[in-house]
């Protein structure tokens, strides 16, 4: 299994194929609802990835941090993203989901939400948390959610200089569509496995 990780996340390595890919799927575990008290969690990794540059949130101000925190318990107890539209907030269906080894904390998460039934979902934010990172998990992830949410396109938006979550992204089987002027790029993985 290690080695097959490895071959993976090797750059130049073959990339695996559609059947592999489905294997992996299979084995991967199926992700849970979060629960209240994985917010923390949650936002812990939003302020490393806010040190870095890489969040899609700042929180700076603790208003900020403030509507972050009451939005994603908003999105656990109610299955509801809120979410600013032309000055208004929007009810978008919303799931906090989180990847877990028995009944211990999160070892990441994903933050997925889309404005209606016929929308894809947008994948806002997912990690890996920095003890879990480098051993293959966050594939693991992102196919879990793939599974998770399956029968729809998921896409997401993330900065180039994100190179873990990128070729996680990659291994799990989204594409790179474009980059933006600000060297931030859209991926998509389709509804169907085989596509």
């Amino acid at each position: 299994m290690l080695t097959r990780l490895k071959q993976l996340f090797t750059p130049g390595a073959p990339q695996p194929s559609i059947r592999q890919k489905r294997r992996m799927a299979k084995r991967a575990r199926p992700l849970e609802e979060a629960r209240g008290e994985d917010i923390d969690s949650f936002i812990k990794a939003v302020y490393q990835a806010d040190a870095k540059g890489h969040s899609p949130w700042v929180l700076r101000d603790k208003s900020v941090l403030d509507t972050l925190r009451r939005a994603l318990e908003f999105t656990v107890h109610h299955g509801l993203w809120l979410q600013l539209e032309e000055g208004h907030v929007a009810h978008w269906q919303g799931r906090l989901l989180a990847l877990r080894h028995g009944e211990g904390p999160p070892l990441g998460m994903v933050l997925a939400c889309r404005p209606d039934d016929e929308a894809a979902w947008q994948l806002r934010y997912f990690y890996i948390d920095q003890e879990w990172k480098g051993s293959g998990h966050g594939t693991r992830l992102l196919m879990a959610v793939r599974r998770s949410l399956s029968g729809v396109p998921l896409q997401t938006r993330l900065p180039l200089a994100c190179h873990s979550a990128i070729d996680s992204l990659e291994a799990a089987g989204f594409t790179r569509q474009y980059v933006d002027a600000f060297d931030v790029a859209s991926y998509e993985a389709p509804a169907m496995w085989d596509e």
